[in-house]
């Protein structure tokens, strides 16, 4: 929709890439218009679809509390988890009962632009760390510093803070889902298909857990950092997007740009700057660290 908003409000208009937008939308969306009833899996999917990213981010946060062997983390991670899901049952069910969904569409895109946004900022802050940590000496230093001093309250709120967003903002999307499907798919097979849901990325968390605490200090944090930049990158497109699905940011459309659901880029100027602009950024922190490293390293030999 905000292509075609850019496509249609450009100068001048661009009448036959919108309307070829518009065609494939219909083609696209036609099948799941006609569908009559919906599955099991498809109630599955829905819940693996919008949890594996909220997933990723409170198991990187689960692992590096394990880790570091500050307990007190896990209470306050856990606590986010559940204010997210709680607020999300009730902002649905608000919607559902109490506001009409064409009434709610822009304060939807509102909430989850800025709460992705807002996610993001932490989430670049979190890569940052896990990546500075994967050089030895320095984990090291920071577990000494930590055995004398615990993790401040700040920080511990922080990961509760980071949890609630990444699960709110899907968990509101997951829940309207449900509702919207309720009535075209009978109770015993959406409970299944939650069911099965759950279980599957009950078993992906058991892994990714499993997996991480075998995994040597330095994979870790380098693997643990990548995963959560690239949260980064795909939560900063899809925060950018939702805004301007709001009205609130304007949309440049080029056609230029490849539309990628996997890391949320889409063909606006807007919203894919600033990715880019975190990669550049990445790019020159590793070089940057590289370099000094050397230097280090030789003036160590010397």
């Amino acid at each position: 929709m905000v292509t075609i908003q850019a496509m249609l409000s450009a100068n001048p208009p661009n009448y036959k890439a919108a309307g070829e937008t518009i065609d494939n939308m219909v083609e696209y969306l036609t099948p799941l218009a006609n569908k009559s009833e919906y599955t099991y899996w498809d109630a599955a999917m829905i819940l693996i679809r919008e949890g594996l990213e909220a997933l990723l981010v409170v198991i990187a946060l689960m692992s590096f509390v394990k880790k570091s062997g500050e307990d007190r983390g896990r209470g306050w991670i856990w606590t986010g988890v559940l204010s997210g899901l709680g607020v999300s049952i009730i902002l649905a069910l608000i919607v559902k009962f109490v506001i009409s969904s064409g009434a709610f569409g822009n304060n939807n895109a509102l909430i989850g632009g800025w709460t992705g946004v807002f996610a993001a900022v932490m989430l670049l802050y979190m890569s940052y760390w896990l990546h500075s940590q994967s050089n030895i000496a320095d984990w090291n230093r920071y577990i000494r510093e930590k055995s004398q001093t615990a993790l401040t309250t700040g920080k511990l709120v922080s990961l509760g803070v980071l949890a609630f967003l990444a699960v709110f903002r899907e968990g509101t999307e997951t829940v309207l889902f449900y509702i919207g499907m309720a009535s075209q798919i009978k109770v015993q097979s959406l409970l299944i298909g939650f069911l099965i849901g759950a279980a599957i990325l009950g078993i992906l968390a058991y892994l990714m857990v499993f997996v991480g605490l075998k995994l040597p200090l330095r994979p870790f944090f380098m693997v643990s950092s990548v995963i959560v930049f690239y949260l980064c990158i795909k939560f900063t497109g899809m925060g950018i997007h939702s805004l301007q699905l709001a009205g609130l940011i304007p949309t440049t459309n080029s056609p230029s740009i490849p539309s990628i659901e996997f890391f949320a880029l889409y063909p606006s100027w807007e919203s894919t700057l600033p990715q880019i602009t975190l990669v550049l950024v990445a790019v020159l922190i590793l070089l940057f660290k590289n370099i000094k490293s050397k230097k280090l390293i030789t003036a160590n030999n010397n």
